[in-house]
């Protein structure tokens, strides 16, 4: 029994039957009956459990030592390499697995009954397994040319999801605006595959790290490819200002936002983690993705407060927090983005699959919730964060002086923790204010563990960002800082500083978004004219009357923010 548990390629294995019983199941019967749909959810939602038991089964053979990867390279022709079908069995490849297949099993379990009675309900969860197994080829694949197809198999799949609802409009105008980012994206890491291919001689993430790691000046094909992933990275993150299409993409069946926001979305962090090796020798490349990712975490943040609509605030959320992943990827803090995927992941999946209670429990604030902190009141908790993540760091073995990036990583980690702080002190009981206290430094320790853990853990799929002292770095991670705290401060007192006119005419601006999606409007719709007489009416009404909702809610002046 051991023997067989050990052998090398059994892991390899495990993973490739993950996708194959969801694409079995997503074939549809030759004749149809009225048990159609039955039938469809119901082999979905076994093929579903059935990957999650592989990738158990795969994960129990990776500890034990089953950790080859077989590679059968398929001949291109007019290239001097090869695309390579191959599974990259390591830890990134094990933990990205098993999550995918545990939010594909939650999803299919909670179709079950979604659609109940629809005569599509069969098209729509053989659709959804498809997307499933699709998403799991990404997570598996072995080299950036598999990675390619399978991203674009993914997008092809996913389009019909969300235009699934083909009688309204706004859906199917939503859906093609992603397809112009999207394929846009593919395009690029189709030219970042085959300069990498010219210029390493493979296609497999392995060699290109190797390659990377011993070449002392990287050719300028290779640059430019790498280029062309962040690129890529910016386009399937959804970063500002191409964020309209994720905030749109609402209209789609509740399911399909859940596997989109929590999964399918973080293709472009995942190829970022997959080439970081290759990221880190173009320092001009990472710092322009942070700096694109910290612009989408203030301006997100921001107009996710403005929302009044469940799932838009969801959706301007995971806009934040992708902008989040990609300012970690950008500093070198790779293990860091991958944890921040993972907890993401499982909070946004939770979060859609129960937006339909979320409403209940925003009914509910607690006693001073409506309060906004005074300006000493903030500065002590941004102090106390401070001292909390700071002292973590050197009890953790990290002085943050040696190392920019821990600078940013310690600023914050202290913004985060001094909103716990800052709800505590609203409190007037002294056993109030020091339970905050002790939750607020429990979180940051806790924060700190996980990240020692997952370097620990993951530095051997990761690349190392070497602190150079480069001029732009720095700046950037002072920029970092200042932008977290200004954030903080305009959530917090910063709110009671300027006139109600100002304040009113900001929450209008930021519940439109800036405005910045209307060229993508007018392009979109040069492509699909059909939709302007619908469309264009009702984005016009909806302008009109953002001053009296803004009114109507007044959400800068009467609460607390979103949690």
């Amino acid at each position: 029994m051991n023997e067989s548990i050990s052998q090398p390629w059994l892991t390899s294995a495990w993973l490739a039957l993950m996708p194959l019983g969801l694409f079995l199941a997503a074939l549809p019967r030759v004749q149809a009956t009225r048990y159609s749909a039955l039938n469809a959810r119901n082999r979905v939602r076994l093929a579903a459990i059935w990957a999650l038991f592989a990738a158990l089964a795969a994960d129990i053979g990776f500890l034990m030592g089953a950790q080859a990867s077989p590679v059968i390279e398929l001949p291109l022709p007019g290239v001097s390499f090869g695309l390579p079908l191959s599974i990259d069995v390591n830890g990134l490849t094990m933990v990205l697995a098993t999550l995918v297949a545990f939010v594909i099993a939650m999803i299919a379990h909670y179709s079950v009954q979604y659609l109940d009675g629809d005569p599509q309900q069969a098209r729509f969860v053989r659709l959804l397994a498809f997307t499933g197994g699709f998403f799991l080829l990404v997570v598996m694949a072995g080299n950036i040319g598999l990675f390619t197809i399978a991203i674009i198999a993914t997008g092809f799949s996913l389009h019909k999801l969300l235009k699934f609802y083909v009688e309204r409009p706004k859906a199917i105008m939503a859906a093609h605006k992603k397809s112009i980012f999207s394929r846009t994206a593919d395009f690029c890491l189709i030219g970042a595959s085959i300069l990498i291919g010219q210029g390493v001689g493979s296609l497999q993430f392995e060699a290109i790290r190797r390659f990377a790691e011993r070449s002392d000046n990287l050719p300028a094909s290779l640059q430019i490819a790498a280029w062309l992933i962040v690129i890529a990275v910016i386009l399937k993150s959804a970063h500002f200002p191409f964020q309209g299409w994720l905030v749109q993409v609402m209209e789609a069946p509740t399911p399909v936002s859940a596997l989109m926001h929590a999964g399918v979305v973080y293709s472009g962090a995942i190829i970022a983690l997959r080439t970081s090796s290759l990221l880190v020798r173009v320092p001009d490349a990472l710092i322009f993705l942070a700096a694109a990712g910290l612009l989408t975490v203030i301006i997100a943040s921001l107009v996710m407060t403005t929302q009044t609509a469940i799932k838009s605030m969801l959706a301007w959320s995971t806009t934040a927090q992708l902008g989040f992943m990609s300012l970690e990827l950008g500093l070198g803090l790779f293990p860091l983005a991958l944890l921040h995927l993972i907890g993401h992941s499982l909070y946004k999946a939770h979060a859609f699959l129960s937006s339909g209670s979320v409403t209940d429990q925003l009914r509910q604030v607690p006693p001073g919730g409506k309060k906004i902190p005074s300006l000493g009141h903030w500065a002590l908790a941004v102090a106390l964060g401070a001292l909390i993540s700071g002292g973590g760091a050197w009890a953790f073995g990290e002085n943050p002086l040696l190392n920019p990036t821990w600078i940013a990583l310690v600023a914050i980690i202290a913004v985060a923790v001094s909103q716990i702080l800052v709800k505590g002190f609203q409190f007037d009981a002294l056993i109030d204010r020091l339970t905050a206290l002790a939750v607020a430094m429990s979180m940051g320790l806790i924060y700190l563990l996980l990240h020692t853990l997952f370097v620990w853990g993951f530095s051997a799929d990761t690349a190392s960002l070497v602190a150079t002292g480069n001029p732009a770095q720095l700046s950037l991670v002072w920029v970092t800082v200042a932008g977290f705290l200004l954030l903080s401060w305009i959530q917090g007192p910063g709110r009671t500083l300027l006139p109600k006119r100002m304040q009113l005419t900001l929450f209008t601006h930021l519940y439109n978004g800036l405005y910045v999606d209307l060229w993508v409007d007018r392009f979109s719709h040069r492509f699909w004219s059909e939709r302007v007489g619908v469309e264009l009416p009702r984005k016009n009404l909806a302008l009109e009357s953002m001053e009296s909702t803004a009114l109507n809610h007044e959400i800068l002046n009467n609460s607390g923010g979103a949690q």
